[in-house]
């Protein structure tokens, strides 16, 4: 098997989904990890595949641009060896970020983390349309060996305060999907 990461993003409407999973199912492959969403307007979905050897990479390829390209969307296709790499994380946690939408929230929490090694995992932001807009974000993260629950909560009450947010640190079992 071959590994592939499939993006494709533009204006959602129903069928997206069907068309870019219909070429797929009839090449064989199987969607092994994903991620859609809509953000806005716009539909995204990541995709991690595994492709039956004797697929020919161009023909796919070719079959999902056409596909992507009927339904407007921006697409991208590109091969990984589907191994993760890297240090292992033996702690998993839950970040909330609450207050008033400000320049900086995403650079300054994410900066913190990844001074301590603090692997994002998920993350998602929304904002709150009236007078006053609220931000609201949300991040799973993975914590190395040698850091601690408390080092990521102790460090992000300073990024809160210098933002003057609320943050919310909270462990989470691992879970393997």
């Amino acid at each position: 098997m071959k590994r592939f990461v499939i993006f494709t993003i533009g204006e959602d409407r129903p069928g997206i989904v069907a068309a870019i999973s219909g070429v797929l199912y009839r090449h064989g492959c199987n969607i092994e990890d994903s991620s859609m969403t809509i953000l806005k307007n716009q539909f995204a979905i990541i995709l991690i595949v595994a492709v039956p050897d004797d697929v020919d990479e161009d023909t796919l390829r070719a079959e999902l641009e056409e596909e992507a390209k009927g339904m407007g969307l921006f697409f991208a296709m590109r091969p990984i060896d589907g191994e993760r790499r890297g240090p292992k994380y033996h702690t998993h946690c839950l970040i909330k970020i609450f207050g008033e939408d400000k320049t900086g929230i995403v650079y300054k929490a994410s900066s913190f983390l990844a001074s301590l090694g603090v692997n994002i995992s998920d993350m998602r932001t929304k904002i709150t349309s009236g007078e006053t807009r609220l931000y609201a974000m949300l991040i799973e993260a993975e914590i190395p060996e040698g850091v601690t629950v408390e080092d990521v909560e102790r460090g992000l009450r300073r990024v809160a305060e210098e933002l003057d947010v609320d943050i919310t640190v909270d462990e989470m079992p691992t879970i393997h999907m």
